[in-house]
């Protein structure tokens, strides 16, 4: 008998511990979502590896790495480049939300943001990836 599909991995890329913990709670108990988080921007990368999500929710502030310089990476990384990414971020300085668009986010929220928006946000991004995704 077949195995019912596990609910989409997120992984939420977010410094400020309190901020993680609300999203990450958000995701799961209302959306059904699996989460993972990193703080640090210079292990995203590492746990992107290692976890494979479905979507990653991205600060554009984080410590030791910028968010910005992480979807540079992202982008040019062939196994990751399809990856859904929306961009969060308290930075809502003009162009801010376009330069990340530019990289490759589906979507740029500013902080401070609904429950409402964020699951919004969240399927809309993994119900449009590409399906051509290699994830091995």
């Amino acid at each position: 008998m077949d195995q019912p599909a596990a609910p989409p991995l997120i992984l939420v890329a977010e410094d400020d511990l309190s901020n993680s913990e609300v999203i990450a709670s958000t995701l799961t108990d209302f959306g059904g979502y699996r989460v993972v988080t990193e703080a640090d921007g210079e292990q995203v990368m590492r746990r992107i590896d290692e976890a494979q999500p479905d979507l990653l929710l991205l600060d554009l502030l984080l410590p030791n790495r910028s968010g910005l310089e992480i979807l540079r990476e992202l982008r040019h990384h062939p196994r990751f480049a399809a990856l859904p990414i929306i961009a969060i971020s308290a930075d809502v300085r003009p162009g801010i939300g376009e330069q990340a668009r530019a990289l490759g986010c589906r979507e740029f929220i500013a902080k401070p943001f609904g429950i409402d928006q964020l699951l919004d946000s969240v399927a809309h991004a993994l119900t449009a990836r590409p399906e051509t995704r290699d994830n091995g």
